[in-house]
């Protein structure tokens, strides 16, 4: 409450300050649908065009409609757009964002970038999309969807999101030379943050600084009996089946070892297990740009515990210690130079360091009821007959630590030139150069910090992996007439890591036909991708999967796709796309056998390529904005198979999104916005590729988010929003094999919750 108090005293304080202000910042509520079609973006082809016209299908999301819809992270935007299924979990990653009907284990074939730089992982290509990223710096995102390879290279494979960062002048405000643009909140699940950017701005000169710290103890889950730590459930029958026995004496010394060591651990520091999910993030970003040139920055950790990702019979959460700790920062520095209209020229350097932290903690239960320990660990069966076994030989459940590190870096140079060759015909090429230095295998052991003590058996030279990629690309537009553009590129990739390894060479095509009669817009876009598996997927061994295979080939798509863009009037807009992609070389986990150091045969799991898949898609939009008052309709339509000797409905996919918004301003000073998203029910099971998951499906769910904002002070604004505001109980879909043992088959999604948010700038 002292925060909250503070907060509000420094709110009216500041109110007073700007109450003798000549103008009124309300343009966030009168951006019309002609601004927003006219918007130029750069994520699609690295220059400057008009949103609509690009050789891809592109949805921009604008400051604007972020402070209108009420979002607190960048996260919450995604389950308002066609063409992404969400598995929020908040465990080891808060959220899986699917894009276009690919189930992924982690989300790694979505390309996030910030102001240009990658945020994938280095060592897994995941992307840590959590709460961590200021709101109040964001300019737009840009969501580019279907392979973006010949631009980007590597792993641009279902699509891109480009966060834009604003400029000094953005937060300044005409004819200034100083702002700042502030957010803070506060609201359910003790959930508070505090989200700052400051600008300074001259003739030649200007500097941000952007920063979020984000603190939440999110829902508790202990009310389901995944996550509600009660033993009481297992009764002699349960431990008779999972041991194989009849004998009642061997299941109920397994059901007491269980239930002392369950609950009574030392490793507990006399607590009992209970569900904590605490999430401690913080984020910091800064840009310096002098004349032509910039150099920026960011660096953030995100510190969340395990949530719903693992049930109650093998995790703890950060009460206990377990969290899961990335760490990433990164350098970068950018030269723009307008040579003439014809010719621009761009340098784009970056230096990154992506790290799991040494604080990379799990806590998990080694039992009989979990099945860690089974029948020969309590039993003499080796005469025929079943026995116990001394109380002294018996193999004693326990709760154990296991902490895990990671350190990678990477060095990225850019350099491309844009030469327009006449008005209708202009030409984009870049060379690209990568040295990298990735690890291999995790580091892991049973003492805080590995990363000092731990020892990486048999990692031929060395457990950390130098690499070379070279990529050179080459992009050129026609333009015939005046209305149809067209789009001819590619792109050439090469890879080396150590002396021998990598990919070798890779060449992917794109062509594109824009066609722009009257009010109309019409694409035909063909593009080829590839997908080079992550460290992690080639090198990394863990306790369940103890072969590693470094000869994994990329996974490559051929991706068709038509659209079809309609502008009505000057208040409504729409459009439709369709998409045929057919990939290659999906990588899965397979069952294997293999002889060990020891000339023992050992089966394990192993990381290879088990198929074909091919998804069809549809999905569309119709926008409608008049005066005060605009609203949104989308749908997505996903026909996603796996295609080995049969096909096999890719699971934990919806066939039908669709999503819905409606936006009313009053009096230039009272904002209401009310949305609402509907996901038909999703596959999963035995006829499905998620055959683990006990479930058949995880079922249709309808939820309204609402966000009221009022103006009380010319500079200053106060929203309160309400999530799931009919309280509806829904899930979504586990997370990676969702096999209902450790990891959960359903995941709760969030009640009913507000946040009160105030937003100061000057």
């Amino acid at each position: 409450m002292r925060i909250i108090s503070f907060i509000i005293v420094f709110i009216f304080y500041c109110g007073s300050l700007f109450s003798q202000s000549d103008t009124v910042n309300n343009k966030i509520y009168s951006m019309s649908l002609e601004e927003l079609l006219k918007l130029n973006i750069s994520s699609v082809s690295k220059k400057s065009e008009n949103l609509l016209e690009t050789p891809q299908t592109v949805i921009v999301i604008t400051k604007e409609q972020i402070e209108r819809r009420g979002y607190t992270d960048l996260e919450q935007l995604f389950h308002d757009l066609p063409g992404f299924d969400i598995s929020r979990g908040n465990g080891t990653q808060y959220s899986q964002i699917y894009q276009r009907g690919y189930r992924t284990k982690n989300t790694e074939k979505t390309l996030l970038m910030i102001d240009g730089v990658e945020e994938n992982d280095l060592w897994s290509n995941s992307v840590w999309l959590s709460r961590q990223y200021p709101i109040s710096n964001i300019e737009r995102v840009e969501i580019i969807y279907g392979p973006a390879t010949t631009i980007y290279g590597a792993n641009a494979f279902l699509g891109v999101i480009n966060i834009v960062t604003k400029t000094a002048d953005q937060i300044t405000g005409d004819k200034k030379h100083f702002g700042i643009n502030s957010q803070f909140g506060y609201g359910s699940y003790n959930t508070r943050y505090a989200d700052i950017s400051i600008a300074a701005n001259s003739n030649h000169f200007s500097l941000i600084l952007s920063g979020r710290i984000y603190n939440s103890d999110e829902q508790d889950l202990s009310n389901y009996s995944d996550w509600d730590y009660d033993l009481s459930v297992y009764n002699l029958d349960f431990y008779k089946s999972v041991l194989g026995t009849d004998d009642d004496i061997i299941a109920q010394t397994a059901m007491d070892f269980d239930n002392t060591a369950y609950y009574n651990s030392p490793v507990l520091n006399g607590k009992k297990p209970r569900y904590s999910n605490q999430t401690k993030d913080y984020l910091f970003y800064g840009k310096m740009k002098v004349d032509n040139f910039t150099l920026g920055f960011e660096s953030f950790k995100r510190d969340e515990g395990y949530g719903a990702w693992y049930r109650d019979d093998f995790e703890l959460g950060p009460e206990f210690g377990a969290s899961w700790v990335p760490e990433n920062t990164f350098f970068y520095t950018k030269y723009e130079k307008k040579f003439s209209d014809k010719l621009y020229f761009t340098s784009f350097s970056n230096f990154k360091i992506h790290q799991l932290t040494g604080d990379c903690e799990e806590l998990y239960y080694k039992g009989y009821f979990n099945k860690e320990f089974n029948l020969t660990d309590i039993a003499d069966t080796a005469s025929g007959t079943v026995n116990l076994l001394p109380i002294d030989s018996i193999q004693k459940p326990y709760w154990s630590n296991t902490w895990w590190q990671t350190y990678s870096q990477q060095l990225r140079s850019e350099l491309r030139i844009q030469y327009n060759i006449s008005e209708s015909f202009n030409l984009i090429t870049g060379i690209e150069f990568r040295v990298s230095h990735i690890q291999g295998a995790y580091l892991h052991g049973k003492t805080r910090n590995p990363e000092e003590t731990a020892v990486i058996n048999n990692a031929k030279g060395g457990n950390h992996f130098f690499s070379r990629d070279l990529g050179f690309f080459m992009q050129a537009d026609y333009t015939l007439f005046k209305k149809i553009n067209f789009v001819l590129g590619g792109r050439v990739d090469n890879n080396k890591i150590r002396l021998t390894g990598g990919y070798g060479t890779v060449f992917n095509p794109k062509a594109a036909i824009v066609y722009t009669p009257a009010n109309f817009i019409l694409k035909a876009i063909y593009s080829e991708a590839f997908m080079d598996a992550g460290y992690w997927t080639k090198y990394s061994t863990t306790p369940g999967r103890l072969l590693d295979n470094p000869n994994l080939k990329p996974e490559k798509v051929k991706n068709l796709e038509l659209s079809i863009g309609w502008k009505a009037s000057d208040y409504f807009f729409a459009d439709i796309s369709g998409f045929n992609s057919y990939y290659t070389g999906d990588i899965g986990t397979v069952d294997v056998t293999f002889i060990n150091n020891e000339g023992n045969t050992v089966e394990t799991t192993q990381h290879q390529a088990i198929g074909n898949l091919r998804i069809q898609g549809l999905q569309s939009n119709l926008y409608f904005n008049y005066s005060n008052y605009s609203a949104y309709i989308n749908y997505t339509f996903s026909n996603p198979y796996k295609i080995t000797d049969k096909k096999i409905r890719i699971g934990d996919i919806a066939s039908h999104h669709i999503n819905f918004g409606i936006n009313a301003l009053f009096l230039n000073k009272l904002n209401v916005n009310v949305r609402a998203n509907w996901s038909g029910e999703r596959p999963t099971g035995k006829e499905t590729t998620v055959s683990n998951n006990p479930l058949n499906k995880i079922d249709a769910y309808f939820v309204i988010n609402s966000a009221v904002s009022y103006n009380f002070f010319k500079r200053m604004s106060a929203q309160i929003i309400i999530n799931n505001v009919l309280n509806k109980e829904y899930f979504d879909p586990g997370v990676r094999s969702a096999n209902g043992i450790y990891y959960a088959s359903r995941l709760p999604q969030n009640r009913r919750n507000f946040i009160v948010k105030l937003n100061v700038n000057f």
